[in-house]
């Protein structure tokens, strides 16, 4: 199963994201958590949670920024110019990849970023679940 886990840009309660990543091997063995490989809020330590934690881990980075290991796409999809529907591919793509997905939000909604997400989300009929 992929399960999706991104959230807002200030959302910083360590607790709560590793808590939740720790417990999903309680429902589910075979598990490959999704993220968004963002460098700051919830994004930043998903990643470090889900590896210290031994998931498969892989991230749908924009394609303006570098491939890395845990890059989604194959190489040729990033190092693209910066445009900012770069955002709006990544998370159409997120959204279509994953099974599940969990967000961590403490904006009460006002974050674009996760606005955008939710409504790709949405049209790829996945409804996420919220966490604040």
């Amino acid at each position: 199963m992929k399960i999706g886990i991104s959230g807002s840009k200030t959302f910083e309660n360590k607790i709560k994201i590793k808590s939740f990543i720790y417990r999903l091997k309680e429902y589910e063995n075979d598990i490959t958590i999704v993220g968004l490989g963002g460098k700051d809020g919830a994004d930043r330590h998903i990643r470090k949670y889900a590896l210290e934690l031994g998931y498969k881990y892989v991230e749908a980075n924009p394609p303006h920024t570098p491939c890395n290991l845990y890059s989604l796409m194959a190489e040729s999809f990033y190092n693209k110019p910066y445009s900012p529907k770069n955002f709006h591919v990544r998370n159409k793509i997120f959204a279509s990849f994953i099974d599940k997905c969990v967000l961590f939000d403490d904006t009460g909604g006002t974050d674009k970023t996760l606005a955008n997400l939710i409504s790709q989300l949405k049209k790829a009929r996945k409804n996420p679940v919220i966490i604040s």
